[in-house]
C-alpha cells in the first residue's frame, strides 16, 4: 500500500479513537511512554518520523534523539505497549521505505 494511503487511514483512525473518548462515556485511556529505537539515521528522517507520529491524535513525541537515534513517545490509547510499539516501527518501516527506495530491496537497515 503506498505510504500516503497507509499514513491517511493510521491518522485517521488515531482520529476516529480520540474521538470516540470523548463522545463516550467512562474512560478508555491506557497511556503509556515508550523508547523507539530507530533504524532512521539522519536528522531528517528523525525529524520526519516525529512529526508523523505526533500529528496522529493521541500519540506525542517527547524527546528525539540522535545518538543513538531514538524517540521517546507517549501513547495515549496503548493497551498492549508491545503492539503500540509495533505500530511505530511499521510506521518507520514504511517511511524509510519512501525516503530510500534502493535500500529497501535489499532489507539494509
Amino acid at each position: 500500500m503506498p505510504f500516503l494511503l497507509y499514513y491517511g487511514r493510521y491518522f485517521l483512525h488515531a482520529n476516529a479513537v480520540v474521538a470516540w473518548e470523548i463522545v463516550s462515556p467512562g474512560s478508555r485511556l491506557a497511556p503509556v511512554i515508550t523508547r523507539l529505537p530507530l533504524r532512521s539515521r539522519t536528522p531528517w528522517e528523525i525529524a520526519a518520523l516525529a512529526h508523523l507520529v505526533s500529528l496522529a491524535p493521541g500519540t506525542l513525541v517527547l524527546e528525539a534523539r540522535t545518538a543513538p537515534p531514538e524517540l521517546l513517545v507517549h501513547g495515549m490509547h496503548a493497551e498492549d505497549p508491545r503492539r503500540f510499539l509495533a505500530t511505530l516501527r511499521d510506521l518507520e518501516d514504511r517511511l524509510l521505505a519512501v525516503v530510500r527506495p534502493a535500500e529497501a530491496g535489499r532489507g539494509v537497515p
